[in-house]
C-alpha cells in the first residue's frame, strides 16, 4: 500500500535509500550492533529504563492531578518501534467515557406523545407556518429539517411539522439554505 503521505515523506527525506520502498525494517532484522551503545552497559540501560518510568509516572500523576485521565505510553531505548505506533491514539490511553450516540431509531409513540410539544397543547403545526422563530427550532443550520430521532415528535406531528417548514420556505417566512436566526442574533447584528 503506497500512500500518498508516503510518498511525501519519502520526497522530503532524501537521506532515505530506494532499497526501504520494497523492504522494511523488523525487529528480528535489525543488527544487534545498532543496539549496542545500550546493550554493552546493562546497568546503564536500566538506569535509563528507571527514569524513562518515573517520568512516565511523574507526567501521568501531573495529568491525573489536572484532571486528566489520559495515560501515556514510555518508549525504551534499543526497543523498536513501528511507525504505526509513533501516533497519538495508539501512545495514549484514554479512560474517559464514550459520549452517547444519538439514537438512531426514532422513539416510540408512548415516549413521543410524553415529548412532543404540539401533542401534548393539541396544536397543529401547520397553523404556525408563518412563525418563523418556532419552526427555526426544527431545521439546521445547513437548513435541513430535523430528523424524528433528534426533534423527538410522534409521526403524525413530524409529518405536518415537515410540511409547514416547506410552506414556510415557500412563503419567503424562512430561509431556504440556512437556518432563520433567534431574535438575540438578530439584536446583535443590529
Amino acid at each position: 500500500m503506497y500512500s500518498r503521505v508516503t510518498h511525501i515523506a519519502r520526497q522530503s527525506a532524501p537521506r532515505l535509500s530506494a532499497s526501504y520502498a520494497t523492504k522494511r525494517p523488523s525487529i528480528s532484522s535489525a543488527s544487534p550492533a545498532a543496539f549496542a551503545p545500550v546493550l554493552e552497559k546493562p546497568a546503564a540501560a536500566a538506569t535509563l529504563k528507571t527514569i524513562i518510568v518515573s517520568t512516565a509516572q511523574s507526567k501521568e500523576e501531573e495529568a491525573a492531578a489536572q484532571g486528566s485521565t489520559q495515560k501515556i505510553l514510555p518508549m525504551f531505548p534499543g526497543g523498536a518501534v513501528r511507525p504505526a505506533e509513533l501516533s497519538y491514539s495508539v501512545r495514549v490511553h484514554d479512560n474517559r467515557k464514550p459520549r452517547p450516540k444519538r439514537p438512531i431509531v426514532a422513539p416510540s409513540t408512548q415516549k413521543a406523545k410524553g415529548k412532543d410539544v404540539f401533542y401534548q397543547l393539541s396544536l397543529d403545526p401547520l397553523s404556525i407556518a408563518t412563525n418563523a422563530s418556532i419552526l427555526s427550532g426544527y431545521v439546521t443550520e445547513m437548513g435541513q429539517i430535523r430528523p424524528r430521532t433528534s426533534t423527538e415528535l410522534t409521526v403524525k406531528s413530524q409529518r405536518k411539522l415537515g410540511k409547514a417548514i416547506r410552506r414556510a420556505r415557500m412563503m419567503g417566512v424562512i430561509p431556504l439554505l440556512s437556518k432563520f436566526p433567534s431574535q438575540e442574533e438578530r439584536k446583535k447584528s443590529r
